[in-house]
């Protein structure tokens, strides 16, 4: 700061503080870096520090930069496999899909114990891209609609286990070997060994081509 530099560069500076100072001092540095308007590469491996702190992140696997852009294109655009797992807390949930089609419902993602109907224009955006039939479903936890009443277009599910956050709720559910993870409002009650009615927000799906771990949606 003395010798006011051109460029800052952190290598996980907060590593060594305990949670809570983590969350004060990562809040600090970012008003700090503002203040002084100095460019600055921050090297972590807290994905929440890289998602609050930065205006751009480069994201690296095995020593190779796999996608660069704004913390919202990462969450909500991820270009494979790798970086969908990585960023989100909890992480995307991943299930082994097969599409299909079929005279009555047209495209459907198959995952074996439930079927995902596909919009038009969402199939006709897969079949485009890819020939692959043996593809990757992915949805965040927030994306998943639970309900202890029927809803359209769901599946039924088991309640695994509970995490209570207070202003939220973590749901572990199970569905033949899948055991997959929904936040919901803190206020709802489940309790393990529930059947409870699940739905994935169609227009939040990630499908990825499970040669290539590329992203096609």
């Amino acid at each position: 700061l003395v010798r006011n530099p051109k460029v800052f560069l952190m290598d996980e500076p907060l590593s060594n503080l305990d949670a809570k100072l983590r969350v004060v001092m990562r809040a600090e540095l970012k008003r700090l870096q503002k203040e002084l308007g100095i460019t600055t590469i921050y090297v972590t491996h807290d994905q929440a520090e890289a998602m609050t702190m930065a205006d751009r992140i480069a994201l690296l696997n095995e020593g190779k930069i796999v996608q660069t852009g704004t913390p919202s294109v990462l969450y909500h655009k991820p270009v494979n496999l790798f970086v969908a797992g990585f960023i989100g807390s909890p992480p995307m949930n991943f299930f082994s899909v097969s599409l299909k089609c079929s005279e009555n419902q047209g495209y459907v993602l198959d995952a074996g114990d439930f079927e995902i109907n596909l919009p038009t224009e969402l199939a006709k955006i897969i079949t485009e891209s890819t020939s692959a039939t043996d593809l990757i479903l992915g949805i965040r936890p927030e994306d998943i609609i639970v309900s202890k009443e029927p809803i359209e277009n769901s599946f039924v599910a088991e309640v695994y286990v509970v995490e209570p956050l207070g202003s939220e709720t973590i749901v572990n559910l199970k569905v033949g070997e899948y055991v997959f993870k929904s936040k919901v409002l803190g206020e709802f009650k489940a309790a393990p060994g529930d059947r409870v009615y699940v739905r994935f927000k169609i227009s939040k799906i990630h499908v990825f081509e499970k040669s290539s771990k590329k992203a096609i949606i």
